[in-house]
């Protein structure tokens, strides 16, 4: 389920921090650039573009899916070519943690990789494009995964040479429910936050680079504080970690 907040203007940048395993990451994709949800209803003059890594647009059959379900490479020369555009009405969901929230898939905890990740907003004032901070609740429940020290460092090897985590993920099968690799029955519900408006800036400092991450991760808080009461277990217990 989706929940927008409020109505958008033509031209977003739409950004929904939080990848976690890699099914877990098609969800950008389920929850805002497919016409069978509460968004494209909401929004229907909009285009929604999901931003993923660019190693998959290298291998085939991937390449054409992605491309073919309306996927974009995360790089900046293809944000810039999406956010850029004269006509606007083209809404570009991002993941900023990337393979590294991969690790952090576990039921119950939200943490969010983003305290250092300040391209994004780089992007969205070289293009005046306001940020739109949004998060799925209830999405970290559909799996589990192995949380091993040696593991680890082999994930890490592997994800600095080929830039995505291999994590070992848990969820149920067809007929019994311990295992497998099929998500668990669980509510998913999406919040679109307040979008935050951006001036344009043909070469912001790093003093407005800290000001705007500032304010977006304030307004990422702030989403999560309010919602967590109506769609957590235990919400008093529930805080968003950011690293």
């Amino acid at each position: 389920m989706v929940v927008p907040r409020e109505k958008l203007l033509p031209h977003r940048f739409g950004l929904r921090p939080g990848a976690r395993t890699r099914r877990q990451a098609q969800l950008p994709l389920l929850a805002l650039a497919t016409p069978c949800n509460k968004f494209h209803k909401s929004y229907p003059e909009f285009i929604v573009k999901t931003a993923v890594l660019r190693q998959i647009f290298f291998l085939p059959f991937l390449r054409e899916l992605a491309l073919g379900m309306g996927m974009i490479s995360c790089s900046a020369n293809s944000l810039n070519y999406e956010l850029s555009r004269p006509e606007g009405g083209h809404i570009v969901s991002l993941m900023p943690g990337g393979a590294m929230e991969a690790y952090n898939c576990h039921p119950g905890k939200y943490r969010f990789v983003v305290k250092n990740r300040k391209g994004f907003v780089k992007l969205a004032l070289k293009n005046g494009s306001p940020l739109v901070p949004v998060i799925s609740f209830g999405e970290t429940d559909l799996f589990d995964q192995i949380d091993n020290p040696t593991l680890h460092k082999i994930q890490e090897f592997i994800r600095k040479y080929l830039g995505f985590a291999p994590v070992i993920f848990n969820g149920r099968g067809f007929f019994q429910y311990s295992f497998g690799l099929i998500p668990r029955r669980k509510p998913i519900t999406t919040v679109v936050g307040t979008p935050i408006e951006v001036t344009k800036l043909g070469n912001p400092t790093n003093e407005q680079l800290q000001e705007l991450h500032d304010k977006f991760v304030q307004s990422l808080v702030a989403l999560f504080e309010e919602y967590k009461h109506k769609y957590l277990e235990n919400p008093e217990d529930q805080h968003l970690e950011l690293q």
